[in-house]
């Protein structure tokens, strides 16, 4: 299956909403206008996310890597829950605390955590109906079954039983396995069938239009109870089809071939942008603007570095194998 150039630009999108989400959050002064974004749109950014890492696993899964990505993966979490281990450790207070952290991801690295789980549960999940010949269908109804117990939980927390931690509700099998499958069966669909066997662009993004207003709308309701980080649930005949119109808006626009490596820029913004903004923070800066520009700019700049002086280093570990 070739690559497509609108999902590189897709990713450097959310990465740099998801900048924009934690901005607000960490600016801690919630409005009527961060409130209607943050609920409106922003929450889409996980799913979408979970949308797209889905489709990319269906070409890792059908050259047999799949246990080299879920590797890669843990790789990837273990050295930035260390990277990050001063600020998270701060709210430790116990072994018990610390098994929490790791075991539902830290801060923003939840999403890596979860994706681990859920890659995992997916990949089990593809090979069981391998095995049985019923294809995705065991993986696309427990995906379904999970988060559909994940909306009732999420509102049992809000109205019922406000003290349940966040992660009985948002994890990764909850929010990011059900958006992982759809995101494998779209792959599945498109390799067997072609883009052109998906709506048109046109089309799909009119679909975005209506669900993204649908979503504005229920933030508008949502205020009603209050605007805090803590805010009436997703309404999920909402927020699912939402999240898969605009992962299949980009997959169907025709984009030009990125000049630049936006995956390794928007997986840069995605992993530096905290520590970014807690530096600022640190200087006595409380701008939400601020928080953004640096959140985005910063490990952009130090993407384009590391591919510039990566070549270097490949080239000295070479010449120093030759001579040893």
């Amino acid at each position: 299956m070739r690559r497509i150039p609108s999902i590189d630009y897709l990713k450097l999108l959310l990465a740099a909403g998801v900048v924009f989400a934690h901005s607000i959050l960490i600016q801690n002064n919630i409005v009527n206008w961060s409130f209607l974004i943050g609920n409106g749109v922003l929450r889409s950014l996980v799913p979408a996310f979970s949308v797209l890492s889905g489709y990319c696993l269906y070409v890792t899964y059908q050259r047999g890597k799949a246990r080299k990505w879920i590797l890669g993966l843990i790789m990837i979490y273990v050295f930035w829950t260390i990277f990050y281990m001063p600020l998270w450790i701060r709210s430790v207070t116990g072994v018990s605390d610390v098994m929490r952290n790791l075991v539902w991801g830290p801060m923003h690295l939840w999403y890596v955590a979860g994706l681990i789980v859920a890659g995992l549960f997916l990949i089990a999940l593809l090979r069981l109906g391998d095995r049985l010949g019923w294809g995705l269908w065991p993986a696309l109804g427990l995906a379904l079954g999970l988060a559909l117990f994940g909306s009732v939980n999420a509102y049992r927390a809000f109205f019922f039983y406000p003290d349940m931690p966040l992660e009985y509700y948002r994890n990764g099998l909850t929010v990011i396995f059900p958006f992982s499958a759809a995101g494998y069966a779209i792959a599945s669909y498109v390799d067997r069938r072609g883009l052109d066997a998906l709506p048109r662009a046109g089309v799909i993004w009119v679909l975005v239009a209506v669900f993204f207003a649908l979503r504005l709308a229920e933030a508008v309701y949502a205020m009603r109870y209050g605007i805090s980080p803590r805010s009436l649930p997703e309404f999920p005949l909402f927020a699912y089809p939402a999240a898969l119109l605009l992962f299949l808006g980009f997959l169907r626009t025709n984009l030009p071939q990125p000049t630049q490596n936006l995956s390794l820029w928007s997986a840069s913004i995605y992993f530096l942008h905290i520590f970014v903004i807690v530096v600022i923070r640190h200087f006595g800066s409380n701008s939400l603007a601020l928080y953004f520009v640096a959140g985005v700019t910063v490990p952009v700049i130090v993407a384009v570095g590391f591919e510039r002086i990566m070549p270097y280093l490949r080239r000295s570990a070479g010449a120093k194998r030759a001579l040893s």
